[in-house]
Order: structure tokens, then sequence, then C-alpha cells
């Protein structure tokens, strides 16, 4: 009994010691993996991870990286405390914070293969390259299409990660991308290519409502507020300019 006390008081020890160190209040984050600008180097830095850290200036952020489709069941099932970029659901029990982060999605087609894009319809019978997930994200119209009992399910490829996203679209002679126009000109700069060599279709609506979901009111609230803060001093505009990324569409309005 003397043992496990005292091996109890040594952990507790322990924790405050590390808490202090740290200099807030744990919290454990779902992100998803490396996807340059955005995420990058075990989310140690990227323009989410730093919008996040500096959000949220009170605590210490552990970073879980997994599939992007798994942060909000893990978010849910209690894995963790906090999830970034999932989309509002109502009455499920969560707390979302104020949009933290809009996304260009494009499709992107190869130079000179002669592909026209000018709807959604347009998307029927090519081979699709996007992220985990996707059909859910890109409006009603291509979840139709792309979803699990869509028509056109046998030509959507659903890749694990960003690079082989992008990688799998430069292997593929008549893919097309769907995906976000900064991570995708990052990856295809490191692979040798430019943007030069693709075409731009803009048939999607910017993603504005991606969030940060959390387990517990308050831990939003304070996200919030360093959220404002964040972008009433400019420093959200420099985190722009820091990982060269645009946006159409100003979540700081």
């Amino acid at each position: 009994m003397r043992l496990l006390m005292a091996l109890l008081v040594l952990m507790f020890g322990v924790c405050v010691q590390v808490l202090a160190q740290s200099g807030g209040t744990p919290l454990r984050v779902a992100i998803a993996g490396d996807a340059p600008p955005y995420v990058i180097d075990g989310a140690t830095s990227g323009l989410e991870v730093d919008i996040v850290r500096q959000s949220l200036p009170g605590y210490a952020l552990e970073f879980v990286q997994m599939g992007f489709a798994e942060t909000a069941p893990a978010l849910k099932q209690g894995m963790v405390q906090a999830a970034v970029n999932v989309m509002k659901k109502k009455d499920d029990g969560l707390f979302y914070s104020n949009d933290m982060i809009s996304f260009a999605n494009y499709a992107i087609a190869k130079a000179g293969a002669g592909v026209k894009i000018g709807s959604i319809a347009d998307l029927a019978g090519k081979k699709i390259v996007t992220w985990q997930g996707a059909p859910q994200y890109f409006g009603p119209e291509f979840k139709k299409m792309f979803g699990p009992n869509g028509p056109q399910r046998q030509n959507l490829m659903q890749a694990q990660t960003a690079r082989d996203l992008v990688a799998q679209f430069w292997k593929m002679p008549n893919a097309v991308a769907v995906v976000d126009m900064a991570l995708f000109k990052y990856y295809s700069n490191k692979m040798g290519h430019t943007m030069a060599q693709v075409d731009l279709f803009q048939v999607f609506p910017l993603l504005t409502d991606f969030r940060v979901g959390f387990r517990d009111r308050k831990v939003r609230d304070d996200f919030n507020r360093g959220l404002a803060e964040l972008c009433s001093s400019g420093r959200y505009k420099a985190l722009l300019k820091k990982y060269d990324v645009m946006q159409k569409q100003d979540i700081c309005r």
C-alpha cells in the first residue's frame, strides 16, 4: 500500500512538473497527416498547426496525426479532446469553433490533355483522384455522383495522404485531381512539376465551414477568442503570407 501511494505521489509530481514546463493545460488534438503547407513535418509546423497553436496560448498541445476521415470519429469517441478541420453537425454533443480556414479546391487536369470541365457534371467518366472522405465535402451533386452508391464511384480514387494524391495524378495519364490548389502546388513542385503543366477548373464551392471541434465548451470559447485576436492583430494574415497560401474568402471578416 505504501509503495502504491509512493508511486502515485511520484506520478502526480511528474505530471505537475511536465505541466509547469509546458506552460499550459494539456490538450490532445487530432489532425490529418502531413499535407503541406497546412500540416508539415509530423504536425510540428504548417498553417493549420500554427493557427491552432497560436489561438490556444494557454494550452500545451499534443497533435495526434491520423487519416483525414478519422479525426471526427476520434473526437466523438473521446480519443482526443479536439479535432482540426471537422464540419459542424447538429446535436452531437460537441462544441465547434468559428470557421478557421478556407480551401481553394479545383478540378485539375494536365495541360494539353484536352479536358474541359465547366461543371461538376463534366467529371462523369473521368478518373478522379482526391483525398480520403472527399465525397461528403464537395456538395450534394459530387456526393450523389461519387458517394458509396453513386454511378461514378468506380472512377474515384481516394488517396491516403496528400503526397500520394499528387503522385497518383502525375502517374495516371488522364487523371483529374480534386484538391486544394496550395497543397497540389507544394507537392507538384517537390516532384519536379510546375503549375504551367496543368489546367485549373473552379467548379467547387469554397469550403469555408471547416472548424475545430472540441469536447469542452470552455476550450472552444478560448479558441474562438484566440482566433479573433489572431485576426485583429494581423497575425492570421501574416501566417497566410508565411506559408504562401491565398484564400479567396476571408475568415477574419
